[in-house]
């Protein structure tokens, strides 16, 4: 029986430590659960508070720009009276000179016609007095056009 007795008290004694163990675990995960973890913030909020005055300076100065900018839109103007004045002015003598040039063109075409008709008139006059006062030289012109046409 000594043996059996030896080995009964070698499993006696694993069970007992194993049951220490046990609880030693279940003391440790209580522990675990217990235990809360703490989370240092102070340089997180250093941060966050540098970050919302920036915000807030930046937020100011946008607003000042476009205050700025909306004022001078509004006393801003775009032409000034005397430009435009002169602007249309400049554009109605232009307008008229044009105008002008354009029948005055139309005049000279008309005189250039009308003195080109005259003068075909008047070289037929010419011509017609001539060929009556030397009837020769009359049929010597007509034999001549004959054999160039």
């Amino acid at each position: 029986m000594n043996k059996l007795e030896t080995i009964t008290q070698l499993l006696v004694n694993e069970l007992t430590d194993f049951e220490a163990n046990v609880k030693r675990l279940e003391n440790g995960l209580q522990r675990a659960e217990d235990l809360r973890v703490k989370f240092d913030l102070a340089p997180i909020d250093n941060l966050v508070s540098e970050l919302k005055s920036f915000q807030q300076k930046e937020t100011e100065d946008r607003e000042a720009y476009v205050n700025k900018l909306d004022r001078k839109l509004e006393n801003a103007k775009i032409h000034p009276k005397w430009a435009v004045i002169t602007f249309i002015c400049s554009m109605v003598v232009s307008t008229g000179s044009i105008l002008f040039g354009y029948i005055q063109y139309q005049s000279n075409q008309d005189i250039k016609k009308e003195a080109y008709n005259q003068g075909i008139e008047a070289y037929q006059a010419h011509l017609n007095t001539f060929f009556e006062e030397h009837p020769k030289t009359y049929e010597v012109y007509n034999n001549w056009n004959k054999n160039n046409k």
